[in-house]
């Protein structure tokens, strides 16, 4: 499945327009537990690499893709990872952000992580999010004089998200999922799937929880959908923005 930018006018922040990599000054790449995938200046997947490459192919694959450090700029991270927590502002500190995060994800997992921390001024809440160490220092390595951001995005998700209903947008075998009600944040989740049956027993099983009207306006998709994920999802009565359809 290909990555897709949340927003085209999030991912398209590329200093001169950019239409090839040779030419870029701000680099999109996507993190996930199998490896790095990384977009031009127009958002299109221009290729993916292992974590496990030696160090020789992960230079040479930079070098084949027309990617020097010394014409990057910035490096806009997106994490997809499932580890995160949000938390009201009035309660972060560093001291909480580590007591909750233990409490909701374990304590063994924030060993060989970071904590980045996100601001949703919308929810009065920030967004933390874990980045593995090593992921971080390997990219300081590949790109050690740009200017490294790193973003999540389920925050993109919960700022653009519907009013009411279901929104979702997709990274790998990644779900992300926002539900609304009334314009209140109800749910913020992200589901690790390997096929569509499990995608779509778990968004039925928030319509029956949460009492969902289902419509062609119940489901809101940020991002491209997989045309092949989109067509296994119809007869499941899951429809994307190809394949629309009325209750």
């Amino acid at each position: 499945m290909q990555f897709q930018p949340l927003y085209q006018s999030n991912a398209l922040e590329n200093l001169n327009n950019a239409t090839s990599a040779n030419n870029i000054h701000t680099l999109h790449v996507y993190l996930h537990k199998d490896g790095l995938a990384f977009n031009d200046g127009l958002g299109v997947l221009q290729g993916h690499i292992e974590w496990n490459k030696a160090t020789k192919i992960q230079k040479d694959f930079w070098e084949k893709k027309g990617i020097s450090p010394s014409q990057l700029n910035f490096v806009r991270v997106h994490i997809c990872h499932q580890h995160f927590l949000l938390i009201p502002q009035k309660y972060d500190s560093p001291i909480y952000q580590i007591g909750f995060l233990e409490k909701a994800l374990g304590e063994d997992t924030l060993m060989g992580q970071e904590i980045q921390v996100q601001k949703i001024a919308s929810e009065a809440a920030n967004l933390l999010f874990l980045v593995p160490s090593e992921w971080k220092d390997l990219l300081s390595y590949w790109f050690p004089l740009s200017q490294i951001t790193y973003q999540h995005p389920l925050e993109d998700l919960i700022t653009n998200s519907q009013e009411n209903g279901l929104s979702i947008s997709i990274h790998q075998q990644q779900a992300y999922i926002v539900l609304r009600k009334s314009g209140k944040l109800t749910l913020a989740n992200i589901f690790t799937f390997s096929k569509a049956t499990e995608l779509a027993f778990y968004i039925h099983s928030i319509q029956d929880s949460y009492l969902i009207k289902w419509n062609s306006s119940s489901i809101q998709w940020l991002g491209e959908v997989d045309a092949t994920l989109a067509e296994e999802l119809i007869p499941l009565r899951i429809y994307t923005p190809t394949y629309s359809h009325e209750a």
